[in-house]
């Protein structure tokens, strides 16, 4: 996730614009972003950096996690203020993401009026290019899973991986904050409720996507169900 939010603030890092950091640690330096690292004996924590930084006119800011409720309502309320806001969270999927916040105690109308997008992401070992091999027993779900047989794959190891994985490759669920889904936020629908509309939209879950990586060769099904274990039916 470090690198991916890290991705993000680069592609707005051009001359003109203030782009401001919070982070503990500073794990990649960047020219041209003010970047703060947090030091709470000396009293620099997210909040108190946060509301210093707010001070400076930033257009952008990133704050390297949301670990409380306090700071994930300050970097919302500069999300209303037209900043825009970068930030991670720990949970396991888009919707549990909107459910999370609401549990650190941040008011529902202020999360469905400041958040455009969530991006949810695991990582997955990438099956190495010179040892798989495709196997005559195909996984077949439940159609409300995946509709179709999922190849499986197999990698023993050999002098390029060793052990049948070679890399890392990331899975992504993109959310986008609609005014639909704004409407649902703000009435305090269930992670259930809000799973159910993603998927009325179209937008791809965890598992689905990483049921297309193991459809394209990138990974196996085996190790889909290791990072992400077997979702609940619809």
């Amino acid at each position: 996730k470090t690198v991916t939010l890290y991705s993000a603030l680069q592609t707005r890092n051009t001359p003109g614009i203030n782009l401001c950091s919070v982070e503990d640690p500073i794990e990649i330096p960047l020219d041209g972003i003010n970047q703060t690292q947090i030091h709470p004996r000396a009293g620099l924590t997210f909040q108190n950096v946060l509301r210093a930084l707010l001070r400076q006119d930033p257009d952008i800011i990133m704050v390297g996690e949301i670990r409380d409720g306090d700071t994930a309502e300050i970097a919302i309320k500069a999300a209303q203020t037209g900043h825009l806001v970068l930030s991670t969270l720990h949970t396991n999927s888009t919707s549990e993401t909107l459910i999370r916040l609401q549990q650190m105690g941040v008011a529902r109308w202020m999360i469905s009026s400041a958040l455009t997008l969530v991006v949810a992401q695991r990582l997955v070992r990438k099956l190495c290019p010179h040892c798989k091999q495709r196997l005559n027993d195909p996984v077949v779900l439940s159609p409300n899973l995946w509709p179709s047989a999922l190849p499986r794959w197999q990698a023993s190891g050999c002098q390029h991986c060793y052990h049948g994985f070679y890399g890392r490759t990331a899975l992504f669920e993109v959310l986008t904050v609609t005014p639909a889904l704004r409407q649902l936020i703000a009435s305090g629908a269930s992670a259930q409720a809000l799973e159910a509309h993603l998927q009325q939209t179209g937008t791809g879950t965890l598992f689905e996507n990483g049921c297309r990586a193991v459809e394209q060769g990138m990974t196996s099904f085996e190790e889909i169900l290791r990072v992400l274990g077997m979702p609940h039916e619809r």
